[in-house]
Parts: structure tokens; sequence; C-alpha cells
């Protein structure tokens, strides 16, 4: 598992615990900072897949 997966599974688990609402404020507060955090993160690696993905295909293209 590559860490875009792992981060991703990490945010997945953070929005279960937040929903379920099971855990108290301070943790919650917690939580939603370390979501938010991985969630740019995320997003911004998926932007750059997808550039890398647009030159391969414009490369492709030409060839």
């Amino acid at each position: 598992m590559d860490e875009f997966e792992k981060d991703l599974q990490r945010l997945e688990e953070i929005t279960r615990q937040l929903q379920s609402g099971e855990v108290g404020i301070e943790k919650s507060m917690e939580l939603y900072a370390e979501g938010v955090k991985l969630a740019d993160m995320l997003g911004k690696r998926l932007n750059t897949y997808k550039s890398k993905s647009e030159i391969l295909e414009k490369e492709v293209e030409q060839s």
C-alpha cells in the first residue's frame, strides 16, 4: 500500500469516528484538524497525478 492509500484510509477512519459521535469534543477537534490536513494533501497529490496523466496523454497523442 502506498502513502496515498494509507492517507486516504486514515481519512476514512477519521470520518467514521467523527460520524459515530462516540468521541468527545476535544478529540473531535483533533480529528477534524488532522482530517483537513490529510484532505488537503490528498487533493494536492491528486492534482499532481492529474497533471502527470495529462502530460502523458499529450505525449501519446503526439507520437
